[in-house]
């Protein structure tokens, strides 16, 4: 997608949005406490509402299937995203990206600050484990204290603070913003009536949580294939995620602003900036992960991973769910090793790779780094 032109869309919420994640959520299955509040989204949920507004805009009238003739841009269902290719979504702050903190980069919590404190590597020697034979990443300074050093669960990087980690830097305190600064989470109570009987229906209690975000704050997306007379209208709303909650669609300059060129070396740091579609014996070390542009196969040497996602949907012709998948989730880090010293020309143009499967549907997008030294 690096080589094709792309445009910059922003969604803007009008409301407060419900997106959820794999829990069920169908009547009388458990639990029904506490679903939703998951965000962002998956790159999934906001291509298909995209695209819904891009058929909205080509005279489709919102039900059924949208005319043959647009099938060429826009694909026909949830396997076929027709001449479209996304990035995102990224999470804007005045219009400026922001990136979840990667797995490798530990600080401390100080006054409500989250403080960059050190940068995890991967061990000198492999550890016989439940994984095989791994190297785990380790700390910088063997006998220091890190007694309350942690992961940033919570943290976001400016482009500044995600291109000094590329770097194998520490950040700076002032890239790194929490998410109660971007949005907070507000729990909702629903129930059915019987319209009948003016009464509740039995077993039919159930509770949302619902992201509200700051002012300044919202989505954005890259998208390219659409033709020059495709592009939405600014201001146009769109309806996004659970309960047809409404956004606003607008442009955005889709600058990422994370192109750090590494060093020519056979070792590279690859840091989720969307989630990735890998098998999990590329990621634990027994297949060769395939590298794009000409860059051949890299042995992943270790990791630094989240908890897996679980991504579903819906398919709306077929009318029933899609199959669920575990996806590994943005902020993931990648120690690879390549072997041979690549040509970091035109496949670095940008600063990111792409990898895995689902790319053109915004998964896999990866910035390239240093390993960490010190």
């Amino acid at each position: 997608m690096s080589d094709v032109a792309k445009i910059g869309v922003q969604l803007r919420p009008v409301d407060t949005w419900f997106f959820r994640d794999g829990t069920p959520f169908s009547a009388r299955s458990a639990p029904q406490e506490d679903v939703g509040a998951f965000f962002p989204p998956h790159p999934t949920t906001v291509v298909g509402a995209f695209r819904a507004l891009l058929a909205r805009s080509q005279g489709w009238n919102g039900r059924g299937p949208w005319p043959a003739e647009l099938c060429t841009v826009l694909g026909d269902g949830p396997g076929n995203l027709g001449a479209l290719a996304v990035d995102g979504p990224f999470v804007l702050r005045d219009e400026q990206p922001l990136f979840r903190a990667p797995r490798h980069l530990l600080g401390t919590v100080d006054s409500g600050k989250w403080e960059p404190r050190a940068l995890l590597r991967p061990g000198e020697e492999s550890v016989q484990c439940d994984l095989g034979n791994v190297r785990l990443p380790m700390l910088p300074e063997v006998g220091a204290d890190w007694s309350n050093i942690k992961v940033g669960e919570d943290v976001w990087l400016t482009a500044d603070g995600i291109c000094a980690v590329l770097r194998g830097e520490l950040p700076k305190q002032e890239a790194a913003v929490r998410s109660q600064s971007l949005w907070s989470t507000e729990p909702r109570i629903g129930l059915k009536r019987d319209a009948g009987r003016r009464t509740a229906e039995e077993g039919m209690l159930y509770s949302t949580g619902h992201v509200r975000m700051q002012s300044a704050v919202s989505l954005g997306l890259r998208v390219a294939g659409l033709p020059d007379s495709w592009r939405p209208p600014d201001r146009t709303l769109v309806p996004l995620g659970g309960e047809s909650r409404l956004a606003e669609c607008d442009q955005w300059d889709g600058d990422l602003a994370v192109c750090v060129r590494p060093k020519a070396s056979c070792r590279l740091t690859l840091v989720a900036l969307s989630p990735l579609n890998l098998g999990h014996d590329v990621y634990r070390g027994h297949r060769p992960l395939q590298l794009p542009d000409g860059l051949g196969d890299a042995n992943v040497a270790s990791a630094c991973l989240g908890r897996p996602h679980r991504v579903g949907g819906w398919d709306s012709l077929a009318r029933r769910p899609l199959p669920m998948k575990s996806v590994l989730p943005p902020g993931s880090v990648l120690f690879c090793e390549l072997p041979e010293v690549p040509d970091t020309g035109g496949a670095f143009a940008e600063g990111l790779l792409r990898i895995g499967d689902w790319q053109e549907w915004g998964f896999g997008l990866v910035a390239v780094g240093r390993w960490p030294t010190k």
